[in-house]
């Protein structure tokens, strides 16, 4: 494909709008169930959404976001604790597992203390996460924030049946580490999907990638390009409300035939 975008979306008109974002409910697991999904994007492409794990274990230690603070600092500290509790619940299932694993992290908050904001970004909760159990061990994470305990399942990524198409799809070629590659999709999301009402959001997003990438690197640069659909601060530009989002599902499928490239396919809703 070269450096050129493919990028297929549903029709804009209200009644288009009103079937994704029902079909958008459906891909986040608010209604019907969380079953894997098998959305066509292109002619050659399905996307790929996997169910959330089953098996919850109740967290006794608070989740973290993401640190690149110095190693004695406080939030490294406070991350290095977190993710030891992550082993301890991972470890028996890693053994026990042969393939690829689902994960979800509910990360739970007082009454009182807002959802959507506060920087209480949910890929920055993920990112420690997936890392720690090994990118390529992981084919989804999902997280959620709720008023109440905080919580971790892990269990074997299992497929499903159900379709829906994406609202938003586009294979991206060149470097995700490169502004251009944001502000290319940026502007595609711009030009092609509409700005999400006001308040909190369930997202989406299922990466098609070839072998040997460390898919979770993807997530930043990603999310950061949201901001058309999550809205942002024009004097700030691949700052996006992250903090919105209160239900994220990232998963992955590897595919030879994508090379270099990234398949990006995308559900979201006002929740």
């Amino acid at each position: 494909m070269g450096g050129v975008a493919v990028v297929t979306v549903l029709n804009s008109s209200s009644a288009a709008a009103t079937v994704a974002a029902d079909r958008a409910r459906n891909v986040l697991g608010m209604s019907a169930g969380c079953h894997q999904v098998r959305a066509r994007t292109t002619m050659s492409h399905m996307a790929v959404v996997y169910r959330r794990p089953v098996g919850v274990m109740r967290q006794s230690v608070k989740p973290q976001l993401a640190s690149w603070d110095r190693a004695t600092h406080p939030s490294q500290v406070k991350l290095a604790r977190f993710l030891a509790h992550v082993d301890a619940i991972a470890g028996p299932v890693l053994a026990t597992v042969s393939g690829r694993v689902a994960a979800e992290l509910i990360v739970g908050f007082s009454d009182g203390i807002s959802l959507i904001d506060g920087g209480h970004d949910l890929g920055s909760y993920l990112f420690p996460v997936a890392s720690r159990l090994g990118p390529q061990r992981v084919a989804a994470i999902f997280g959620r924030k709720i008023h109440g305990p905080s919580s971790l399942a892990i269990g074997p990524a299992r497929p499903g049946t159900a379709g829906a198409t994406g609202q938003f799809s586009a294979r991206m070629a060149g470097s995700y580490q490169r502004t251009q590659w944001k502000q290319r999709l940026h502007d595609r999301l711009a030009a092609q999907a509409a700005a999400i009402d006001p308040g909190p959001v369930g997202l989406t997003i299922a990466l098609t990638t070839g072998p040997g990438r460390n898919w979770a690197s993807l997530w930043k640069p990603l999310l950061d390009a949201f901001a058309p659909v999550l809205g942002e601060d024009p004097a700030r530009p691949f700052h996006p409300h992250h903090d919105r989002i209160v239900s994220l599902g990232l998963h992955h499928t590897i595919n030879t035939g994508v090379a270099h490239d990234v398949i990006i396919d995308a559900w979201w809703a006002s929740l």
